[in-house]
């Protein structure tokens, strides 16, 4: 674990742009439904990790991000990161506290927590909020969390080192 180490701003910012570019990357429709958040994993385990320079409000400002590639309406990818990212801040000691593998399984209701905000937003702004698939990123996404978060682990401690 790197949470008592710092790691550069420079690494989270490269992370960040590189999960997005994952993000965005095109996928088979079969699948596509199921793809994880790749950059929602990326903020919340920087969130978890580096809460004292990448907490909330830059989760925040993280979620701005995919509001302007979506052209999605009031900031809601932002409002989501950051509840995300508030109850991870909150969470993380009892998440850190567990092995990777069960990590997943905690942070699953997070995901679901940042997806229920989209669903309300969406919901409010009079959007179609009715497919169940769109839950499905919840589940990939904290199934795929126990890797996603050892690559970067490994990556933060190549550049601590």
């Amino acid at each position: 674990m790197i949470i008592n180490q710092r790691v550069s701003g420079l690494l989270i910012v490269v992370s960040l742009a590189v999960s997005l570019v994952v993000t965005l990357l095109p996928m088979p429709a079969a699948i596509a439904a199921a793809r994880p958040a790749f950059y929602t994993m990326t903020v919340l385990f920087w969130t978890a990790n580096q809460p004292r320079c990448f907490g909330p409000v830059a989760a925040w400002f993280a979620g701005l991000a995919i509001d302007v590639l979506y052209g999605t309406p009031f900031s809601e990818h932002g409002l989501a990161m950051a509840v995300a990212a508030y109850v991870v801040v909150k969470a993380r000691g009892l998440l850190w506290s567990f092995p990777l593998i069960q990590q997943g399984l905690l942070m699953l209701p997070v995901f679901a927590l940042y997806e229920f905000v989209l669903f309300w937003i969406d919901g409010a702004s009079g959007l179609d909020v009715n497919q169940w698939w769109r839950w499905l990123p919840v589940l990939s996404s904290a199934a795929l969390w126990p890797i996603w978060a050892f690559v970067l682990e490994r990556i933060a401690e190549l550049e601590v080192g």
